[in-house]
């Protein structure tokens, strides 16, 4: 009882998917840690992360789990604060969880992932910010891919597909917001460009009208909007109720969370996204379909991301015969995972040495505050090849 106590005052908040494992039977089971953003600011992005990981643990263990043992997932909360993050992921270890599950905020990755590389467990994030993978762990790996991968796909739809000339930038200062910052000037550079207006905010600002009113006095055609998905949806409703006649880009910009709380304003947005519920990719559409049916909302990518994360897990398990977690970091870098092999990855997922991903995306449009595909892109590198871990 003291035990039981002690972890709800922690925030611990234990999910045991598809079910307890039957008495006696404790060596089948293999835990996940599911650390996330579940109360704070970032709270739509971690419950996002984290209902999309539980949904895949669901599936899994219906197919028989993983090397004919289930999963067990348990839920940590950050509270969207990287101090915090870094004593959670601690008390995480200390549950001896296979792998950790988590966070999705660069900020808090950052801060947390040298812990987890410590204790030697696999750290499967949902962050996209450079600075998580330039850090050089071995231990963490991107469901989707990082700004560097992401932006080259971004900039150059921008570019060759919109013609923009007259580009300014609204970002969020921190790890993530200056991530992406970096690599949009730095591609944007790469083929000439520059923006008229480089415009810094901060997490859970409510108020855009000097930043927005800066914008405007710089003539500019587009807006790239680059902060979290509340933040977006607020630049975006008052951007509509100024007035302002330019065009909104970016990729979280169109997530399905910033649509539900911008609502008619955020028509007429377009991004390139790494994943939608609506995608042409039939597996993807059906994965959409039931986390709605299971969750009652929409999943954005965080959603897809939580969702992707367990079942790259799974593959790399499934190539190397074994729970060897030295050698499923191993198998998860420099390898191609299809989703021949393994259904739940929905897409093909190459991982590199420094654990960022690429896979391929889409652009989309706002049109009746839905996310409609206009435009399937492929790889950014490539051709990959897969090789084998026993």
């Amino acid at each position: 009882m003291r035990r039981r106590r002690i972890l709800i005052a922690l925030g611990v908040i234990l999910v045991a998917a598809g079910g307890t494992a039957p008495p006696g039977s404790a060596q089948t089971v293999v835990k996940l840690a599911i650390v996330a953003e579940i109360t704070g600011g970032g709270a739509p992005s971690g419950n996002m992360w984290r209902d999309g990981v539980i949904l895949a643990v669901e599936d899994i263990n219906k197919k028989g789990g993983i090397q004919g043992r289930r999963l067990e997932s348990f839920v940590m909360d950050t509270q969207t604060d990287p101090p915090t993050s870094v004593a959670v992921v601690r008390r995480a270890i200390n549950e001896r969880p296979f792998a950790i599950m988590g966070t999705v905020y660069s900020s808090s990755t950052v801060a947390n992932m040298e812990l987890a590389r410590q204790a030697g467990i696999p750290q499967i994030s949902g962050s996209e910010s450079v600075m998580v993978v330039q850090k050089g762990n071995p231990n963490i790996f991107l469901t989707s891919f990082s700004q560097q991968v992401g932006f080259a796909k971004l900039v150059r739809w921008i570019v060759e597909d919109l013609k923009a000339e007259k580009i300014a930038l609204i970002y969020v200062n921190n790890a993530f917001g200056r991530g992406g910052r970096e690599m949009f000037l730095k591609f944007l550079k790469d083929r000439g460009k520059s923006v008229v207006a480089d415009i810094s905010t901060e997490a859970q600002q409510a108020d855009f009208t000097a930043e927005l009113t800066q914008v405007r006095a710089t003539g500019a055609t587009h807006l790239m909007i680059y902060s979290h998905e509340e933040e977006d949806a607020r630049i975006m409703i008052q951007m509509r109720k100024m007035g302002l006649n330019l065009e909104p880009v970016g990729d979280n910009l169109c997530a399905q969370t910033t649509i539900d709380a911008g609502g008619e304003a955020m028509n007429g947005a377009r991004c390139h996204v790494p994943m939608t519920a609506l995608s042409p990719v039939p597996s993807m559409l059906d994965m959409g379909r039931r986390f709605q049916e299971r969750f009652g909302r929409v999943p954005d990518h965080n959603g897809f991301k939580g969702y992707i994360g367990a079942h790259l897990l799974k593959a790399a398990v499934d190539r190397v015969g074994a729970f060897d977690q030295a050698k499923v970091r191993d198998c998860l870098h420099n390898n191609l995972f299809t989703a021949a092999e393994e259904p739940g990855l929905l897409m093909d997922t190459y991982v590199d040495e420094k654990g960022d991903a690429d896979r391929g995306s889409f652009i989309v449009e706002v049109k009746g505050k839905k996310s409609e595909v206009v435009k399937v892109l492929p790889l950014l590198g490539g051709p990959y090849t897969k090789r084998a871990c026993r």
